[in-house]
């Protein structure tokens, strides 16, 4: 007979999903799933938190709710462990989606609000929220209305006796050749792009357009040959404790 952990883990790998995906659908942390499935139910949570995790667990997994809670309260009693209504957790009452079960009076009492007081509540909460999002528009709307004027006048204003343009570098070609199989990493110091990292052959070149300044990572610089617009460009000597496996800049 199949335990309770092996029939949800079977239930689970039938419809090919991970435990990761079962968390993350549920809200069930995946330690709790990963131990329920090893029918492990010896977790810092009270019996009651357990059933409704349980319950939810079955239903995602298109299986009988009912029935896993009856096993575990079965489990419970085999173990010499008392099985309460859940009603009487001291821990009050938790929904874990049955919508078949409604809270009893006791329980509407205990969590201190009414129906009608969370109705309530809800309506305000909504009245709120629209209030802030016209208070939110009508400022929009003010700064759109008395920032156009400064802006036409900034539009019809003559331009500037002298104006100062600053041109953009002119790209540059960088070219990598492998004297021999060795690997370089290029990076674009201005974002961080990445524009080549990989290992070139024997004889292998790459062509790269230089904009700005590089971040150049090679594994051995004795066995890389750098060019810019066909002129040769020493590689600097890195410290003696890197041996010839280092990172610099090109300006």
């Amino acid at each position: 007979m199949q335990t309770i952990g092996e029939k949800l883990e079977e239930a689970r790998k039938r419809k090919g999903i991970s435990v990761r995906e079962a968390a993350e659908t549920t809200k069930i942390r995946g330690d709790y799933l990963q131990k329920f499935e090893a029918n492990s139910f010896d977790i810092d949570l009270p019996p009651l938190y357990i059933r409704g995790f349980l319950r939810s667990y079955a239903r995602y997994l298109d299986l009988d709710p009912d029935r896993f809670v009856n096993d575990y309260n079965a489990l419970l009693a085999s173990e010499g462990k008392p099985v309460r209504r859940e009603s009487r957790e001291v821990y009050g009452r938790v929904d874990f989606g049955d919508a078949a079960r409604a809270p009893d009076s006791a329980e509407a009492t205990a969590s201190g609000r009414s129906a009608k007081d969370q109705a309530l509540i809800k309506k305000f909460t909504l009245i709120g929220g629209a209030a802030f999002v016209a208070l939110v528009l009508i400022i929009l709307l003010v700064r759109v209305l008395f920032s156009s004027s400064p802006a036409k006048t900034a539009q019809t204003a003559p331009p500037p006796a002298a104006t100062t343009t600053v041109q953009a570098e002119p790209a540059q070609t960088l070219t990598l050749t492998a004297t021999d199989p060795t690997r370089v990493k290029i990076v674009q110091d201005l974002d961080g792009v990445i524009l080549f990292n990989a290992g070139l052959g024997r004889g292998e070149s790459k062509s790269i357009k230089k904009q700005g300044t590089l971040l150049i990572t090679v594994e051995d610089r004795t066995k890389v040959r750098m060019e810019v617009n066909g002129r040769l460009v020493e590689i600097p000597v890195f410290p003696s404790n890197q041996g010839n496996y280092g990172k610099f800049r090109l300006d």
